[in-house]
């Protein structure tokens, strides 16, 4: 008998072992897992290893995704609707709850609730988990000789059997998601694609040094150079922005900064060196890796026309600050003016009674004086009011706020304002341009004075000047309402005002021309004690732009 046993055992492992062969094949060659499965039972049971075989796959909440079977029949109809409704066996939730191989000797008396006993009759079974890397992915039953159902080689066998169908199913999931993420990442290339070919904007990819690629529609842009942005000479760019380019783009390269974002003038394609024709662009700069390789991509508009009406702002801005100075400017010359007359009246009656003419000449140069204390007014009103290029030098900026706040005074008494002035004498030179920086100071002025022309309380406005470690400060403080919440977050936004007769773009030029200086401009708000601005310039040349 225990040859007769032996050599069953024998011809069942071979068949199982050519089922297993072919079981390998498939595996490898499916990546449907419907199918998969399907392959599987029908290996298992035709090569006649096992009687029947049936498997389901579960998603992560034991919700039955496929079945599949084979040796039943209609018989596994019934089965099929109770794994589909979660109605598992006892076999099945023992294996869910285990990793070893669970075997059934006698299922037709063990397991009396199971639909499919009967096709048990004389045989034993065993139930196994499919689960890799911690997920389980279902379960797999089998119909094995009833004198095998304690054999640890069977056991091992059928335990290999699940293993491998779960890795299986591992791989398939993996070529599932790899074939999403490459239908993803396609999509994506093609939406890229489109979306840079079809902007107006210029964009390009530099590789050492060289465009590897250009965007279709930056050659439809009006007149705008596609060459402005071209390493390493950057021979189209306006030669005053040259040294500052060339080095952002060599900080870019070198890691010494991250992402490049500013504007340059440059010369359009066809109009040679001509600086009447000199045009501004943006250019937003960051390293990518293209194709495996360290790449630049550019991205460069054409901010022309922006300037151009900028610049119109910037006018207008200074004239509406102008109107601030009036009153000061007509104060100012009166005096000399009425000096003038005096002189000139005394100058006739010493005429008159021919007199020495020392006294002439006395009341001549007086006359001078005068005259020349108003032509330097006139020359200041005009210098800042009209445009005109940048001229940095070291200066003491005391000096500039001192006579800004002259002319101002006189507006600000009529107004109810109370001027105070604290201008550090030991504050030293810094590198500005003496014109903007004025500008700035009386638009912050004149917006303080604005804010409390309907204030009922005390009207003060308040500039000091101090040294900070290594800049200079400006403070200009009022003691008006403050600035609502609301505001806040907007404030330095060009276009953004709460008046009627504003444009806008007043605080946001001195946000510009104090960046420009390479410091800041901030600002406390104030609940009980109105606004404080706060201007801080660098005491070092080499911190600013050139």
């Amino acid at each position: 008998m225990n040859n007769d046993h032996e050599i069953k055992k024998i011809k069942h492992l071979n068949l199982v072992l050519m089922s297993l062969r072919d079981v390998g094949r498939l595996l490898v060659t499916q990546n449907d897992k419907q199918k998969l499965i399907n392959g599987i039972c029908s290996i298992l049971v035709k090569k006649r290893g096992y009687y029947n075989a049936w498997i389901g796959l579960l998603d992560e909440d034991n919700n039955v995704l496929m079945i599949a079977q084979s040796g039943f029949n209609s018989n596994f109809d019934e089965m099929r609707s109770k794994l589909e409704n979660r109605d598992f066996t006892r076999c099945i939730k023992k294996t869910l709850e285990s990793e070893d191989v669970f075997c059934v000797a006698d299922p037709v008396k063990e397991c009396t609730e199971c639909t499919l006993s009967k096709n048990y009759s004389g045989r034993a079974s065993m139930a196994v988990r499919l689960s890799h890397e911690d997920k389980n992915y279902g379960f797999m039953v089998l119909s094995i000789p009833n004198e095998l159902s304690l054999d640890k080689t069977e056991k091992s066998i059928v335990k290999e059997i699940s293993d491998d169908i779960a890795f299986g199913l591992y791989r398939i999931d993996l070529e599932e998601k790899r074939k999403l993420s490459e239908k993803a990442e396609e999509e994506s290339r093609i939406r890229f694609k489109t979306l840079i070919e079809n902007s107006l904007n210029c964009i390009s990819i530099i590789q050492n040094d060289k465009k590897v690629y250009r965007n279709a529609g930056s050659r439809k842009i009006h007149r705008l150079s596609t060459s402005a942005f071209e390493p390493p000479g950057f021979e189209n760019i306006y030669v005053d922005d040259q040294k500052r380019i060339k080095k952002n783009y060599q900080d870019l390269i070198t890691n010494k900064i991250r992402h490049i974002e500013t504007d340059f003038r440059y010369y359009p394609e066809g109009g040679g060196k001509d600086e009447s024709q000199v045009r501004w662009a943006l250019i937003s700069a960051q390293k990518i890796d293209y194709m495996g390789i360290e790449s630049v991509i550019t991205n460069v508009m054409d901010i022309t026309d922006s300037k151009e009406v900028e610049n119109f702002l910037r006018i207008q801005d200074k004239m509406t600050s102008l109107g601030r100075i009036t009153a000061g400017i007509a104060h100012e010359i009166r005096n000399p003016l009425s000096g003038i007359y005096i002189y000139l009246k005394a100058l006739k009656q010493i005429y008159k009674n021919m007199g020495d003419i020392n006294n002439v000449l006395s009341i001549i140069d007086k006359v001078e004086l005068a005259s020349n204390k108003i032509e330097s007014i006139i020359k200041r009103v005009m210098d800042f009011s009209k445009p005109g290029k940048p001229q940095f030098i070291m200066a003491n900026i005391n000096n500039n706020i001192d006579e800004l706040t002259k002319l101002t005074s006189v507006s600000l008494r009529k107004d109810g304002i109370t001027f105070i002035k604290k201008l550090d004498p030991t504050l030293p030179e810094c590198w500005n341009e003496p014109h903007l920086i004025e500008q700035v100071v009386l638009n912050l002025i004149t917006n303080a004075a604005e804010a409390m022309k309907e204030y009922d309380g005390k009207k003060i406005i308040e500039i000091e000047t101090y040294k900070k470690k290594d800049c200079i400060a400006i403070s200009i403080k009022d003691s008006g309402p403050g600035i609502p919440m609301s505001s806040q977050s907007k404030i330095f936004d060009p276009f953004y005002t709460t008046k009627t007769n504003s444009s806008g773009i007043g605080l946001s030029i001195c946000h510009r021309i104090i960046t420009d200086h390479g410091g800041s401009l901030r600002f406390n708000p104030g609940t009980k004690e109105g606004a404080r601005f706060i201007i801080e310039l660098p005491l070092k040349r080499e911190e600013i732009e050139p």
